[in-house]
């Protein structure tokens, strides 16, 4: 399992944090088998919002260097992006971003300092406790999950889809 880790800009997370938590009381609770609030409600690309394309760009850059990390560069798109927000208990099933028509690099952003881990993989579980402004990018068939949220703090991340369009082939 390739897992990309990197460091979003803080000043970017800050800015991007407010007018997230701005809209937080906004958000309704949404079951994907699961306890979590999330901005599906409000939009499906909440990164069009033009308060967040500075961490709109930040991301994109940083799928770029995945796609090097991995050495596989692909034309393509954020299809979708959602904040998702945890209360104490909230937590996220195993599940993955794969879909029967399109491949995506998948994606996630925290705003947060106590935020509960994610895990991936089901056999060979890696865990990793996430700090502000932490940003992990991984393939759509990568199951996942989020452990439950502990004490009364709120964990809030983003998470995104960056929709696979063509290969690139290179030059001949």
């Amino acid at each position: 399992m390739n897992i990309y880790r990197n460091k979003i800009n803080q000043d970017i997370i800050k800015t991007s944090f407010l007018t997230i938590d701005e809209m937080h009381p906004r958000m309704d609770q949404q079951s994907w088998n699961c306890d979590i609030k999330t901005s599906y409600n409000l939009t499906d690309n909440i990164l069009n919002i033009q308060e967040l394309w500075n961490l709109k760009f930040e991301i994109l850059n940083n799928i770029y260097q995945y796609m090097t990390q991995t050495g596989k560069f692909f034309e393509g798109f954020i299809k979708n992006s959602w904040v998702n927000v945890y209360e104490k208990g909230f937590y996220q099933e195993f599940h993955n971003h794969k879909d029967d028509i399109v491949k995506y690099i998948c994606g996630v952003v925290y705003f947060t300092e106590t935020s509960s881990a994610i895990e991936f993989g089901i056999d060979d579980r890696i865990t990793h406790q996430p700090e502000v402004g932490d940003i992990l990018i991984f393939k759509d068939n990568d199951l996942h999950r989020v452990l439950p949220q502990q004490g009364d703090n709120k964990r809030i991340s983003l998470a995104f889809n960056y929709q696979l369009t063509a290969i690139w082939k290179g030059i001949k």
